[in-house]
């Protein structure tokens, strides 16, 4: 079995990314920043739009990027563990089945490995996870009960 918990300066480095999930909210930043401009077309809204650019700009630049998946040709990378030094690599070979669990507290995605081991991971976004992990394991996919 390759699948295995490693210190983050041990993966590979030749590989290409393809895709990732980080925890900060770009596409809300997008929105805001849109939205923001259109403020400023109309005079008595131009305050407000000027004060949405200027806190979407600082909380962009300011706000931490946090990855939590990587996804690569052969393998994904996932993070979000308690010690920021260590992550899980799993190949898409190993995987048996895969799901995405949401309740009103948490989400959570949960790998099943051919050994019996599964991986957890805590998520935000039934939308974005499902579709990165649609894109590289569709097949292996459980229908949630």
């Amino acid at each position: 079995m390759k699948s295995k918990e490693l210190k983050t300066y041990n993966l590979p480095k030749d590989d290409l990314l393809i895709s990732s999930i980080d925890a900060k909210p770009g596409f809300l930043f997008l929105l805001l920043t849109i939205f923001g401009i259109l403020l400023l077309f109309f005079e008595s809204f131009r305050l407000y739009g000027v004060s949405i650019l200027v806190i979407t700009l600082i909380t962009y630049l300011y706000l931490p990027k946090v990855t939590l998946m990587e996804f690569f040709q052969d393998y994904l990378v996932l993070y979000n563990r308690a010690d920021n030094n260590t992550c899980v690599l799993v190949y898409y070979d190993e995987v048996v089945s895969w799901n995405y669990t949401w309740s009103a507290n948490r989400d959570y995605l949960n790998i099943e490995l051919q050994n019996s081991q599964k991986e957890r991971i805590e998520a935000f976004s039934k939308t974005i996870f499902e579709s990165n992990m649609n894109r590289f394991l569709k097949e292996k996919k459980k229908k949630n009960k």
